[in-house]
Formats: structure tokens, sequence, C-alpha cells
């Protein structure tokens, strides 16, 4: 199964709540010596990133239930045959896929 990475970028970004002059902060992230901090977030950016989601989201099916329904006989008649080198062929190619992503 592939990740769509425009959602996986979104759920990952980090936002940063904007400075208010306050000189004691209600909280406090101490990070560790010589990290850099991560930029601020671009709310504009942001809200056009979910927003195209929620469209690509709600214009995706979440499953066809005709093709589970017509699966589903089949294995229960017992002419359901899995492809196993079709399987093996997908799985590399999905791992290879994830490999060359980090």
């Amino acid at each position: 199964m592939k990740i769509n990475d425009p959602l996986k970028t979104a759920l990952n970004t980090v936002v940063e709540k904007p400075a208010t002059g306050e000189s004691t902060p209600t909280s406090t992230v101490n990070p560790s010596a010589g990290a850099v901090p991560p930029p601020a977030a671009d709310i504009t950016k942001l809200s056009s990133q979910l927003q195209s989601l929620q469209a690509i989201v709600a214009n995706s099916p979440v499953f066809d239930a005709k093709k589970v329904d017509i699966i589903r006989s089949e294995i229960e008649s017992g002419r359901f045959a899995v492809d196993s080198s079709k399987v093996a062929d997908a799985m590399v190619k999905d791992v290879v896929s994830f490999l060359k992503s980090k």
C-alpha cells in the first residue's frame, strides 16, 4: 500500500505559536545543545495544503463495494486464486520505493 506523501507532510508539519510579547511563556521547549529550531509555519501554505487534502479525500471512495462483493463470492465458492509472483513483485516494488524515499 502506498502512503500519500502530501498527507504525511501535512501531518508532520510543526506549527509554532507566534510570540505575544509576554515575558513568561506558558510552556517552554528546551532544545538540546546545538539544535536548530524549526522554521516558523506559513499559515497560508498550510491552509492551502489542508484544503487540497480535504478535496482529495472527499473525492476518493473508501473502497469499491462491488469489487469487495465479487472477491467475497469468489473466496466463498473456492474460485479465488492468489498470484504469488504478482504479490511478491508488488511487495518488492513497495520496499524499493520506501528505501529510496529514506
